[in-house]
């Protein structure tokens, strides 16, 4: 997630990623004729109502409707300069134009009989099937905006068919109805975007990594030409109202309220700096540029004092291939070391207070490790990056819960995954047991000789020696005797497999 104080500065910054081919997305609420695909249709329908609108035409012939190139639009302009007339009537002299500029005047004047004789929705529907519209901005856009692109078009049909009931409103009234603005464009999230939000859009989300931008910027400049209301919520009416002519120059009486209303934007911006703050689950960068003029209480200059500045440390680079034995990360990637212990003076609790809402780093682990048992025992980077994401992991964790499940399962307990032993085999079994829900780690049938026909229930577990503890104990207990129930006749026994590839049974 990249937050901005406004969104035209999250604008270049979705233009360079997407020239780096990264997905982006504005995230927040955007006008349908702001959209780009959308431009390109509407430029199509202004000439065709308006057959003088050269600059439509240019947008429309160079869009993915057509696809002409530069070269055959200046060579169409110069042609025009020469004979004195529009562009659309120059595409109607196919014996003016060269090879490669001829076959559009057929089109062109199809359409534009639909879009005289239709209403707009169905001139416009007329023109996407004649076109096949849709599949030439899918085949345009790149892959991550291609849903959005379309899903855009396809709002364009619903507007023609909402405006004035999709029967009474005129070709002309339709372009100037998108033109003058007010539509949203639908919503498009997907989850392998990156999100680019204003901070007051970001409020309720959340990311694993956030980056903020243009923290030191320089404070607002005075209002001039302005008003001030001095108006207490639990009062009936405004106790002041003043015209301002400048707030560098406030009148005697307007300075206490004006002092107030100080204040409260100063509150507002530490409250929009908390929000930003509290966004990212896992990592947080602030980014800034040298400001026109120095400001003491931006937010960057806020931060800077309390926490010491981060230096890329080589040193710590982690080699997935070395503690986890199956994956390896580029030599040329480094990891910055966790972040130093909050300054007391920006804890939201007392020191040394701890939190009971979040698992701690061991707990996390383990999680990751039964997901990765989950999927098999995986132990790709992919998979690795993939807990990393889930459970809020450094690399440095990561690797260690790969390197548990892979002990589990290449251990004492390997046969619960080998297929020539198991006729029946399940992960994260769902049972009730005495109104009790219970998630069984694994559950297997074996088969091999000797053990025949014998159901086992098997628990992961990180620490060393879980039998030495009772509530573990006796929470397996409970998943034996669950599966006992469903197979009464059956032999169920029940074991822990340990980080360390030992089997422990239950006695």
């Amino acid at each position: 997630m990249v937050l901005s104080r406004k969104r035209a500065g999250l604008l270049p910054l979705q233009d360079e990623l997407r020239a780096l081919h990264i997905a982006a997305q504005i995230g927040e609420k955007t006008e349908l004729i702001d959209c780009c695909e959308v431009l390109d249709v509407v430029a199509l329908l202004d000439v065709l109502v308006s057959p003088q609108h050269d600059l439509s035409l240019a947008r429309a012939l160079r869009s993915p409707l057509f696809g002409w190139p530069d070269a055959s639009l200046v060579r169409l302009a110069l042609l025009q300069r020469e004979l004195k007339v529009p562009w659309f009537e120059l595409l109607q002299k196919v014996e003016l134009l060269e090879p490669d500029m001829k076959g559009l005047e057929a089109t062109f004047k199809r359409w534009k009989d639909w879009l005289d004789e239709l209403p707009p929705h169905d001139a416009l529907q007329r023109i996407y099937d004649d076109g096949d519209v849709l599949a030439r901005f899918a085949a345009a856009a790149p892959v991550a905006q291609r849903s959005a692109v379309l899903a855009n078009l396809r709002a364009l049909l619903g507007v023609a068919l909402a405006l004035d009931g999709g029967r009474y409103v005129t070709p002309y009234g339709f372009v100037r109805a998108l033109k003058s603005g007010g539509t949203q464009a639908p919503a498009a999230v997907s989850t392998d975007a990156v999100r680019l939000l204003t901070i007051h859009g970001a409020k309720g989300l959340e990311a694993d990594a956030v980056l903020l931008l243009d923290t030191d910027t320089a404070p607002r400049n005075a209002d001039s030409m302005s008003v001030l209301i001095d108006w207490p919520g639990e009062a009936t009416e405004p106790r002041k109202f003043v015209f301002l002519v400048s707030e560098n120059r406030p009148s005697a009486c307007a300075e206490e309220a004006l002092a107030s209303e100080l204040a409260a934007r100063e509150r507002e911006e530490l409250n929009a700096l908390y929000v930003a703050l509290t966004r990212a689950r896992h990592t947080l960068v602030i980014s800034s540029i040298e400001p026109h003029r120095a400001t003491a209480r931006s937010w960057w200059q806020r931060l800077q004092g309390l926490l010491p500045p981060l230096e890329p440390n080589l040193g710590h680079v982690i080699s997935l291939r070395e503690t986890a034995g199956q994956f390896s990360m580029d030599s040329r990637v480094f990891h910055l070391p966790e972040l130093p212990t909050l300054p007391e003076s920006m804890a939201l609790k007392p020191a040394g207070q701890a939190r009971t809402d979040e698992d701690g780093p061991g707990a996390r682990i383990g999680k990751a490790m039964h997901r990765l048992l989950e999927w098999g025992g995986a132990t790709s980077v992919q998979h690795a990056a993939a807990v990393a994401r889930e459970f809020h992991l450094s690399p440095a964790q990561a690797a260690q819960a790969a390197a548990l499940a892979q002990r589990i399962q290449a251990g004492e307990g390997a046969w619960a995954w080998r297929q020539d032993a198991l006729s029946w085999q399940g992960n994260e079994v769902d049972l009730v047991y005495q109104g009790q829900p219970l998630r069984l780690d694994r559950l297997v049938q074996r088969k091999d000789a000797g053990f025949a026909g014998q159901w086992w229930v098997l628990d992961y577990k990180s620490a060393m020696a879980p039998q030495q503890q009772a509530t573990l104990r006796e929470q397996l207990q409970a998943y034996r005797a669950a599966v006992q129930v469903i197979y009464p006749e059956a032999t169920v026994k029940a074991a822990f497999l340990t980080g360390q590839g030992t089997l422990v049974e239950l006695d």
